[in-house]
């Protein structure tokens, strides 16, 4: 069953933060907004179960000042957390790198949306989470590492790039209370992190959100090959836009033949099951992404399980 366990004080830490105009707007459907889209001189604009929508209140200097002040500095990567929430606010900058226009992100806190995907995620040996922005990659992130927290407890360490998966503030979120966490102020810091969590804590596994644009792929590369699993989100709809991201495809075992210029696989991907996301509650899973992968290359087209609430195709579709 999937649980939504946000709690009513952190929904109240987003509406503190923000000014009356827009709080006058949100407070009262506060549990079903995504984002709050705030850029200096244009309308408001929020993200509602899924619907972009504009409201005739333009944001202004006060605005973003406001909820600057309510947060505080922002890092390095232009983010910020709010403690104990997995909220997340980033910040834009113009030329004199003054705000100039901010995006809130509400975070929900949701167990069992991994559910259906239990017998694969107990039983993998590394797991690549592939999707496009804002399709619930880290919300199904989360449920992963708790599953997988069930089943190496201790072992299992979560890089925590951002404090994206485990929230902000000195104690992880409570539904990621059994994780071992490295927090990592910005993601410059990540592959650093990584390396003297491996070096020095001995993990059976690491789970990271959005990797390949740090430094990371090396690391993890050879974290693979001294046994240790990974478990990282990655950008693109499917797995071949995976292969088509340079920094990405040494993850994938996979290199360029200078004779032919096209791909080929010449190591065990880091991952052996692969998860593209493709909607919320829409999954397909590769169990054997050393298959899935060579096919790819071979110009094939793995077709993968089925996994959560996928719509029926009509039978005529079907026939054509």
């Amino acid at each position: 069953m999937i649980t939504d366990i946000t709690s009513r004080a952190e929904y109240e830490a987003i509406l503190n933060i923000l000014p009356g105009k827009v709080l006058d707007l949100v407070a009262s459907r506060i549990h079903q907004v995504e984002e709050i889209v705030l850029d200096k001189g244009q309308n408001l604009r929020l993200k509602i179960d899924g619907l972009r929508i504009e409201y005739p209140l333009e944001v202004d200097d006060d605005d973003l000042k406001y909820i600057a002040g309510k947060v505080g500095k922002f890092r390095g990567d232009g983010r910020r957390g709010l403690s104990g929430t997995l909220h997340r606010i980033s910040a834009g900058f113009d030329e004199k790198h003054l705000v100039d226009k901010i995006t809130v992100r509400v975070a929900r806190a949701i167990m069992g949306v991994a559910e259906p995907l239990r017998p694969y995620i107990e039983q993998a040996r590394g797991i690549a989470v592939v999707g496009p922005p804002a399709v619930g990659k880290t919300t199904l992130l989360r449920d992963i590492a708790r599953i997988r927290a069930e089943v190496l407890s201790s072992g299992l360490l979560i890089i925590d790039s951002s404090n994206e998966i485990t929230g902000d503030g000195d104690v992880p979120h409570p539904m990621m209370k059994r994780i071992r966490r490295f927090k990592v102020a910005g993601p410059e810091y990540q592959a650093e992190i990584l390396k003297l969590a491996i070096r020095n804590h001995g993990p059976e596994e690491v789970l990271m959100d959005e990797v390949g644009y740090n430094g990371d792929v090396p690391l993890l590369v050879s974290a693979a090959n001294w046994g240790v699993s990974v478990i990282a989100t990655m950008h693109g709809s499917i797995i071949r836009d995976v292969l088509e991201n340079p920094p990405l495809v040494p993850m994938m075992g996979v290199s360029v033949d200078e004779r032919t210029g096209g791909y080929v696989r010449r190591a065990r991907p880091v991952f052996n099951t692969a998860i593209e996301v493709h909607g919320k509650g829409q999954y397909l899973v590769h169990t054997n992404l050393s298959a899935a992968i060579d096919e790819l290359v071979g110009g094939g087209n793995p077709e993968g399980i089925k996994v959560g609430r996928w719509p029926e195709i009509p039978e005529f579709q079907k026939a054509s």
